[in-house]
C-alpha cells in the first residue's frame, strides 16, 4: 500500500462543516463573566456565604464554651475533690455535647450543600429559560457555555451573546 498526497499540506483548506453551510446559527455566553455580572446568582453567593459564616461563628462558639468546659473538668478532676461518679458523668455529659457539636457541624454542612446545590439548579434554569426566549427570537440551534480552561478551547467573539444574555436575566431579577 501507498499513500500520495496530491496537495502539499499548505494547500489545503478547511472545509466548514455541512451544518454551517446549511445556516445553523451558534452562540456562546462567556460563563466566568455571566457568574461575576449575573445579580440574582451574586445575591444567591452572598446570601449563602453570610450563612455559612454564621453557622462557623456559632459553631466556633459552641467549641470554644465546650473547650472551656472540658478545661475546668480537667482541673475538678486533677483537684481529687469531686467523687468518682460524678466525674464520670460530667465526663459523659462532656462527651455528649461534643458529639452533638459535631453532628451540628455535619448537619449544617450539608444544609448550605444543598442550598448552594438549590441555587445553581435555579441559576440554570433561570439561564435555560432566557436562553430559549433569547433562541426563539434571534432563532439560534446552539448556544454553549465557554469558560476559561473549559471544554470549548477557542471562541469566535462575532459569536458572543453574554451581554443580551445578561440583560435578560438581570430584566428578569428586577421584575
Amino acid at each position: 500500500f501507498y499513500l500520495v498526497l496530491a496537495k502539499k499540506p499548505q494547500d489545503m483548506a478547511i472545509v466548514p462543516p455541512a451544518s454551517a453551510a446549511s445556516g445553523m446559527k451558534i452562540a456562546w455566553v462567556n460563563a466566568d463573566t455571566l457568574d461575576a455580572r449575573y445579580e440574582w446568582l451574586k445575591e444567591q453567593k452572598k446570601a449563602i456565604e453570610q450563612r455559612a459564616e454564621n453557622a462557623e461563628k456559632s459553631l466556633r462558639s459552641k467549641e470554644e464554651s465546650l473547650m472551656r468546659d472540658m478545661a475546668a473538668f480537667e482541673q475538678k478532676a486533677q483537684s481529687g475533690n469531686v467523687a468518682r461518679a460524678d466525674l464520670e458523668k460530667e465526663y459523659a455529659t462532656l462527651g455528649k455535647r461534643q458529639q452533638n457539636l459535631q453532628e451540628e457541624s455535619q448537619k449544617l454542612g450539608k444544609q448550605l450543600s444543598e442550598e448552594q446545590k438549590k441555587a445553581f439548579n435555579e441559576l440554570y434554569a433561570n439561564v435555560e429559560i432566557q436562553l430559549k426566549t433569547l433562541s426563539s427570537q434571534i432563532g439560534y440551534d446552539y448556544i454553549f457555555s465557554y469558560s476559561r480552561g473549559g471544554q470549548i478551547l477557542l471562541a469566535n467573539d462575532s459569536l458572543e451573546i453574554t451581554n443580551q444574555v445578561l440583560d435578560l436575566l438581570n430584566a428578569k431579577k428586577q421584575e
